[in-house]
């Protein structure tokens, strides 16, 4: 606990983080725990990576942990979860472009670059899926799975998925923000939709590149960037698209 205290002062010193933390809200009326301990724990809890909210419970009943939290009681699973449905998701992002302005700003970022320029790569990742439960978010898609006689059905499959911004370094790697794909939506709409907010809060110099994988290489996304103001570098192997066919008899003259 001391380390961790330690690794909290300097969080203090160099971000101000424990005031931010303290800015962020939530959507509660009427609120027992303040909301600035559940801040503080859940992110001690994602510096110490605890593996569930049920052991964020435990780790919540430590003495040097109440210290930090400002709370000198246990904090059980169920209002944890609760408050993490009702946070203002906003205040949360913008204490995140904060910290990344910061890291910025004391040339954290200089490792990571290429010939100067700073390259930020967008993804998707899958959270969650279920076949019994959903949300009005919720993507859906059919898969075959085996009942008990061995026949094959289809059955519906409900899933979340996000596309990442990512800026990674030698020894480092930050997210700079994150946009959830919508039902009947494909990765490069929400990609679309993530890189219009991010040049909103962090401006269009922040970083130079966007880096994307092959699905995300077609005229209108690319053009979209661009306009943007950012240059692409992605892989080509999607041979029936526009651009592929571009690249190709563009490179055929040059040598490799």
């Amino acid at each position: 606990m001391n380390r961790l205290r330690q690794f909290w002062h300097y969080t203090d010193k160099v971000f101000d983080l424990p005031a931010r933390l303290r800015a962020v809200r939530d959507h509660r009326s009427q609120a027992q725990i303040p909301t600035r301990v559940f801040n503080v724990s859940l992110f001690l809890g994602a510096v110490l990576r605890v593996a569930s909210l049920l052991a964020l419970q435990a780790q919540s009943g430590r003495r040097g942990w109440q210290r930090l939290a400002g709370w000198k009681h246990t904090i059980s699973d169920d209002a944890c979860g609760y408050v993490l449905e009702r946070y203002r998701l906003e205040d949360w992002r913008a204490l995140l472009v904060d910290v990344n302005r910061t890291l910025k700003a004391n040339k954290a970022f200089v490792p990571a670059q290429i010939h100067g320029l700073l390259i930020v790569a967008l993804d998707a990742n899958e959270q969650f899926k279920s076949r019994c439960r959903c949300c009005a978010d919720c993507c859906q898609r059919q898969v075959e799975v085996k009942d008990a006689a061995g026949q094959t059905q289809q059955v519906t499959e409900y899933y979340h998925r996000q596309v990442y911004a990512q800026m990674q370094g030698a020894d480092f790697s930050v997210i700079l923000d994150v946009e959830p794909i919508r039902p009947g939506e494909d990765e490069a709409g929400a990609a679309l939709r993530l890189l219009g907010r991010m040049r909103r809060l962090y401006g269009p110099r922040f970083f130079d590149v966007v880096s994307v994988d092959a699905w995300y290489a077609t005229g209108p996304f690319l053009r979209a960037v661009r306009k943007l103001g950012w240059g692409v570098v992605s892989v080509l192997k999607q041979e029936r698209y526009e651009i592929y066919q571009e690249a190709t008899v563009l490179s055929r003259d040059q040598a490799p």
